[in-house]
């Protein structure tokens, strides 16, 4: 007669989440989870006897720090092993909770806000926000969380989406005479338009004039727009991994035409960083507070990417 373990026994009272629950709950697709699972061993997730995907609120908690890590800036293929020294080198919780951080202070604020539907009070704490941290520790550690839990239903996502494109397009619209001039391009629409405008909001903190395209059109309307505008580096900004005629026709032919520097932001660049950088294009990686200095030092030709 066969006796389960003991470990066999944990994993059938645990509570266990599809692929689907895991992505609701995090905001990570789950394209991008099977891609951390099968090029990066960052998660191992339990398999059914057909072969599906469960996973343990531990692998839940583990994708919320492999985003914390990516949104700092740590490359994809370096998460891991600065997790598992975290976890091995983490002290024992506390008795008592731990009071929230100024980062979940600020959420609350604005969720307030949100739930009342009071438009004029999320804009003054908006502004209240950023006279207290930098845009980019606003965007990574406040406002694109809660725009992502936002997004799981109600008017107030919308009411949220609303403002915050208002005040980054205000942002990249800024210009000054004698600044450089980047293009973005949002390869992936509207799905991801704030996090696109977020980016371009931090490339503008590189002291450039940023203009920016919502959606990608043809690669040669980009040619001709990047002329145009005379700009001095062309970004391509996408979450997600890029397709396969991206990799293989079209940035090699914006590579080839193009008057200035190339380069490509968003989650794609941890996503995909082997193929990337056998493509040679330049990579700025993902929202975070260094963002502009790596644009400053790509544009002064000394960024190692």
């Amino acid at each position: 007669m066969n006796h389960a373990t003991d470990g066999e026994q944990s994993m059938a009272l645990e509570t266990l989440y599809p692929i689907r629950e895991v992505s609701r709950l995090t905001g990570v697709n789950p394209i991008t989870l099977r891609a951390w699972e099968r090029r990066y061993g960052l998660l191992v997730p339990h398999r059914t006897d057909s072969g599906h995907r469960l996973y343990s609120q531990r692998d839940i908690e583990r994708v919320q720090a492999i985003t914390s890590w990516i949104a700092k800036g740590v490359a994809v293929s370096k998460v891991a092993s600065i997790i598992d020294r975290d976890e091995l080198e983490a002290p024992q919780p506390a008795v008592s909770p731990e009071p929230p951080s100024a980062l979940e202070q600020w959420q609350g604020a604005l969720d307030e806000a949100l739930h009342a539907f009071d438009l004029s009070l999320l804009e003054r704490r908006y502004e209240q926000m950023l006279a207290a941290m930098p845009l980019a520790s606003a965007l990574t550690g406040v406002l694109l969380p809660l725009l992502q839990r936002q997004r799981r239903g109600g008017a107030s996502a919308l009411l949220l989406d609303g403002m915050l494109r208002g005040r980054l397009l205000q942002r990249c619209g800024h210009r000054e005479d004698g600044r450089p001039t980047v293009l973005l391009v949002n390869l992936q629409g509207t799905e991801v338009e704030v996090e696109a405008l977020s980016t371009a909001a931090l490339v503008a903190e590189a002291q450039v004039n940023v203009g920016f395209l919502s959606a990608m059109p043809d690669a040669a309307s980009v040619l001709m727009a990047a002329e145009q505008s005379a700009c001095q580096l062309l970004v391509l900004f996408s979450e997600g991994p890029l397709e396969s005629s991206m990799l293989q026709r079209q940035l090699v032919m914006l590579n080839q035409h193009l008057d200035c520097d190339l380069a490509l932001a968003g989650g794609c660049c941890a996503l995909q960083s082997d193929v990337l950088a056998a493509t040679g294009v330049h990579r700025l990686g993902v929202l975070g507070a260094d963002l502009g200095s790596r644009v400053q030092l790509l544009l002064a030709g000394q960024l190692d990417s």
